[in-house]
């Protein structure tokens, strides 16, 4: 296993895209932060009711899109770049055993989106910590932005993993990369949407279970019913996490047998 992990760590960290998708992100988040607290600000003059500070500091620090997403693409890549480039054999020459080869792969991406979150979050928090000043820190809960922001980390990592599985089980680089955009970001949201119109309220709450909705509800503040952060109708911050995270071991049990039993 040491040496399959130094061999990921070596080829994750060699690839210009892996450092290119890591700057990237780091920039757009600090353009949403600010966007984030700019919008918040107009609101707080414009409209004279400010925001609570817990729920100004959540959107500006968990709400960009893009940390997951980087960290999905390069799960995906980990796999997608084997097969588009051939060098799977390769891999598998150095480590002959694919669940060892895989789980190198899981544990290299895992890190890195750890990693990636953290460093998403500091950026944030260099936005978001001049925007909001003055006495509203006293506002702060300190237990709920820890839970947050381990919330946002597990989300990332969550992400990063889920696309190490659609990497393994689509050999199709560009299939794979389609399917973790489309599914969170276009078909879970219309089904959402769908199952809490229905007026049922067994679908309404099958809804907050889709995936990655789920893993949403990991960064969500409760008891926000109709303000700028609406969960009401989300599970709770430990019930999200159990359901994102069984499903994406599901997707990589699915994955291992796939890659064991399929042609390199």
């Amino acid at each position: 296993m040491r040496l399959a992990l130094a061999y990921e760590w070596c080829r994750l960290r060699t690839l210009r895209s892996t450092w290119w998708l890591a700057v990237t992100t780091l920039l757009v988040t600090a353009a949403l932060a600010w966007a984030f607290g700019a919008l918040l600000g107009n609101m707080a003059t414009e409209v004279g009711q400010a925001p609570p500070v817990t729920e100004a500091l959540v959107i500006m620090l968990t709400k960009s899109p893009v940390t997951p997403v980087i960290a999905g693409v390069l799960g995906v890549f980990a796999m997608g770049h084997e097969h588009r480039y051939g060098t799977i054999r390769t891999t598998l020459a150095v480590t002959p055993h694919r669940v060892t080869a895989f789980a190198a792969k899981a544990l290299s991406i895992g890190a890195f989106s750890t990693l990636l979150a953290f460093a998403n979050l500091a950026v944030a928090w260099l936005v978001a910590l001049p925007l909001i000043g003055g006495d509203r820190w006293e506002g702060v809960s300190l237990p709920l932005l820890v839970r947050v922001h381990l919330g946002q980390v597990l989300l990332v990592l969550g992400w990063g993993l889920a696309g190490v599985a659609l990497g393994t089980m689509i050999r199709s680089q560009t299939a794979a990369l389609l399917t973790l955009l489309a599914v969170p970001l276009v078909v879970e949201p219309m089904l959402r949407a769908v199952l809490r119109s229905s007026g049922q309220a067994l679908l309404t709450t099958a809804s907050s279970f889709l995936p990655f909705t789920a893993g949403n509800a990991m960064t969500g503040v409760p008891g926000t019913d109709g303000t700028l952060l609406d969960n009401a109708s989300q599970l709770g911050p430990l019930a999200g996490g159990l359901a994102f995270f069984t499903v994406i071991a599901l997707k990589g049990v699915s994955a291992v047998m796939l890659f064991r039993t399929r042609d390199a």
